[in-house]
């Protein structure tokens, strides 16, 4: 068994106006509540943050399975949008992934179907998916797109 740590250093001052600086190995940005919430907007926020992670999560999840299963591709693209709603409380409610996998024109329908496949499989096997599960509904509407 292996376990794995992730850091994170993180301060903040003031209130629903006010602003923060976070430091991990790979961010370091200043965070502040998001301009559509009626905060600052300055730097990233803990909303985007979430999507974030959970959008680079299933994409990577998807190279590492259409890898292993020598399926051939030239890249994956994903959008992604995160739901907020205030009813019962401020909640994420639902996350919608837009992936895309490039593929060559001309790719056999099998394994097209294959990349379907594994498209929809990321979703379950990414763990920060597998974190949020039971709290926020995270949908997949996968296309292929031949070049």
């Amino acid at each position: 068994m292996s376990e794995f740590t992730f850091s994170f250093n993180g301060e903040w001052k003031g209130g629903r106006a006010g602003k923060g600086h976070i430091r991990t190995e790979g961010i370091d940005n200043t965070v502040s509540i998001g301009a559509e919430m009626n905060g600052p907007g300055q730097g990233t926020n803990p909303d985007e943050l979430l999507i974030s992670a959970v959008a680079t999560c299933y994409m990577m999840t998807l190279g590492i399975a259409l890898d292993r299963q020598g399926l051939p591709y030239e890249k994956i693209t994903v959008t992604s949008k995160g739901i907020v709603s205030d009813e019962g409380g401020l909640h994420f409610k639902e996350i919608i992934h837009y992936p895309a996998t490039i593929i060559e024109k001309g790719t056999p329908r099998d394994t097209k179907e294959k990349i379907l496949k594994a498209m929809e499989q990321a979703e379950k096997d990414c763990m920060i998916a597998k974190a949020l599960k039971g709290n926020v509904q995270i949908y997949i509407n996968p296309e292929l797109k031949e070049t």
